[in-house]
């Protein structure tokens, strides 16, 4: 009797592996398996349809990375890794903000996926110059700012920054004068001259960022720039104004505060 079920069993075994692969019973592990990527694949594919109804705006923080990670770990359930990202580095911009080598401290976080992310605050950066560069004249106190939220919106240091102008007030060239630490930039005088003689500017924007602060200027950007601005005066050159981007996008105008004329 025994021995009659093991015969059984042997031939359908038998039968089994000469049947297709597509059509042999598989085991419950492997019917497990198959499941669980359906069930990801269907996951994937309901986030793209909820992007592509409404964008990002009804996503939490942690699905608009779960998201964006679809594309740089394509066979991977990038839920959790998100979720990683998010306890670790306490926000998005945090995340974007972070190091390629501590992105890479996270489980699952590969090299590609750190570049990826790393790459996403730049391409926005470019993206707003880009648009900027359409020959628009920085005219206005909007204009310069905006220019200077789109220069510097993706920085984690201080730095300075030289917009040299043409007499139309187009764009000539933008120039990283200093960069210090998260608290403080240098403002090189002997710099700023050189590069505005060199580019043959008439008129140029100072602008520098707060990182770590609101947008405000201290008696010591206040001095400085009042100097500067005499030492430009007599050359012929008109510094018409400086502007400081804070940490969380907002600007303040020099030009405006100290009620500077088109003189």
């Amino acid at each position: 009797m025994i021995g009659g079920f093991i015969m059984e069993q042997s031939k359908k075994e038998i039968q089994n592996l000469k049947q297709p692969a597509d059509k042999r019973n598989v085991s419950n592990s492997d019917t497990a398996v198959s499941k669980k990527k359906h069930s990801h694949a269907g996951h994937r594919e309901r986030m793209r349809l909820r992007f592509q109804k409404s964008g990002l705006e009804s996503f939490q923080p942690h699905e608009i990375l779960e998201l964006l990670l679809f594309y740089a770990l394509p066979r991977v359930d990038t839920n959790p890794i998100a979720h990683d990202l998010i306890a670790e580095f306490h926000s998005l911009s945090g995340v974007l903000d972070a190091d390629i080598q501590d992105l890479k401290r996270i489980n699952g976080i590969s090299e590609n996926a750190a570049i990826f992310l790393k790459l996403l605050p730049q391409l926005c950066q470019q993206y707003q110059l880009d648009k900027l560069r359409e020959h628009v004249a920085l005219d206005s106190t909007q204009k310069l700012c905006a220019y200077v939220q789109a220069k510097l919106s993706a920085t984690v240091e201080e730095k300075v920054l030289l917009l040299c102008l043409d007499e139309h007030l187009h764009l000539l060239h933008c120039e990283t004068i200093s960069t210090g630490t998260a608290q403080r930039a240098a403002l090189d005088t002997h710099r700023i001259v050189e590069c505005t003689i060199r580019m043959r500017s008439s008129r140029v924007v100072l602008a520098h960022n707060h990182p770590q602060g609101q947008a405000a200027f201290s008696d010591a950007d206040l001095f400085a720039t009042q100097q500067l601005r005499r030492i430009m005066d007599s050359m012929q050159i008109q510094l018409l104004d400086h502007i400081v981007l804070g940490k969380q996008g907002d600007t303040i105008s020099m030009r405006q505060v100290m009620g500077w004329s088109d003189s």
